[in-house]
This record gives structure tokens, sequence and C-alpha cells, in this order.
């Protein structure tokens, strides 16, 4: 409305001070024509600059979040930096376990912080402060411009403590890392059957009629040991470059 208000303006200055003889008609159409010109150059100013017709509106909201990571073994947190300062970052998850990647908006507007907590939930919690128009008649004169305008925002990230958080370069060496570990050594294969024995050797020792499938229960435990120990090794020497 606001701009047909000052195209109205602008034609009828044309065709009063142009098109017009001169007369007191003439001089009240011209007078007029630039103050609803004059005047919506200014709410137009006057809205985009100091926010005319709007106010402050702050809203809340807390939404489960899931690792980025898609296996289970690795949940995690991605960080990535905006701009080259380092003072800014977007963090990377999912919003559905099998959902795709999404992240916390790339603005200087906008504030990020990482928790833990011993709960197993992740969440980000978000508070945003918006321009928003105080009622239809300036949202509809104004043509919705600038309705939303992010004045600021700040989000909570919580994570589990079993989470890590890692840039997304650091990611990608761990994945090539992880890669690689698909396949061992002949001495890291022969390290990892002697441990093995050594498990099974202690829960033989505590219990001598140990089962088949209880052999095999404590196998599959210290496989998955020795797993997680070197993944959290590797994620060590990732953080450590």
């Amino acid at each position: 409305m606001i701009i047909a208000t000052l195209i109205i303006g602008v034609i009828g200055l044309y065709l009063s001070f142009v098109m017009m003889k001169n007369g007191w008609l003439r001089g009240i159409l011209v007078v007029l024509s630039g103050i609803v010109m004059l005047g919506s150059l200014y709410l137009v100013n006057a809205n985009d600059q100091s926010h005319f017709g709007m106010k402050k509106v702050t809203t809340t909201t807390t939404r489960a979040i899931y690792s980025a990571s898609p296996s289970k073994a690795l949940p995690l947190l991605l960080r990535q930096d905006v701009g080259t300062s380092g003072k800014r970052q977007v963090y990377i998850y999912k919003l559905s376990a099998k959902g795709k990647a999404t992240h916390t908006k790339a603005d200087y507007l906008v504030a990020n912080t990482v928790h833990t907590t011993t709960g197993n939930t992740a969440t980000v919690k978000t508070v945003k402060t918006e321009w928003v128009y105080q009622n239809s008649f300036y949202k509809s004169f104004f043509s919705n411009q600038n309705n939303h305008k992010l004045i600021k925002e700040a989000n909570t990230i919580t994570i589990p403590k079993t989470w890590t958080v890692l840039t997304t370069a650091q990611a990608k060496t761990l994945g090539k890392q992880l890669k690689k570990a698909q396949n061992p050594s002949a001495a890291e294969k022969a390290k990892m059957a002697a441990a093995i024995q050594q498990a099974v050797v202690a829960a033989k020792t505590q219990n001598p009629n140990l089962t088949a499938a209880q052999q095999q229960a404590v196998i599959a435990k210290a496989k998955a040991q020795m797993q997680q120990q070197a993944l959290q090794a590797a994620i060590k020497a990732v953080k450590a470059e």
C-alpha cells in the first residue's frame, strides 16, 4: 500500500505541477501531492531504519536433535566456523534420526553455546527476537516488508556426555582413519586376538563351567571394548592435530 501511495503522490505532483495552469487549485494540489509523496518516503525510511509500525517479539522453542553421524557408536555434533575470526560457528545435527543434516543459522546475529548433560536426549533451545508488525494494518500498509526481521538469536545446544563435538574437517579426517582401521595389519590382528584370548581366560578363571554361549558373549564384549578404545584413541588424535 505504501508503494501505491508513493506512486499516487508522484503522479499527482506531476499532473498538478506540470499539466495544470496557474491558479489556487493547482497550488493546493501541488502541496497535497507533495505531502503525500514526501510523507510516503518518510514512512518507508522510518519503517526501514526505525521499524515504524513494528514491535519486538521474542519466541522460545526447544527441539530434540540427533547425531549428525549415521553411526550409533559415534554420536557427533559437528561445528563449522563462520568467517575467519573463529568467534562464530554453526553447529550441524539432525532433527530426526533418519533425516538430513541441518545446522544453526549462519548469521552474526546468532550466538550458539554447547553444554553437556547426564541424560540421553540432545536438544537445542532457541530464543529468537524479531521485528514484527503491530497489527494487520501496518503489515498490509508496508506490504509485509521487514516482517520477522531478526534482531538476535541464541541457541543453547545440550548434548549427552557420550556425544563428541568435532569440526567438519576433523570429522573427515576421523572418517578416513576409521575406514583405514577396517583393514588391520597382521600385528594389529594378533594384538586383538591376544586381548580376546586374555578376556576368555579371565572369564574361565572366574567361571570354570563357562558355556559356549557365555564364551561368545565374552568375546563379543571384548571386541566391543577394543573397538571403543580404538575409536576414542582416534578421536583424541584427531582433536590433537
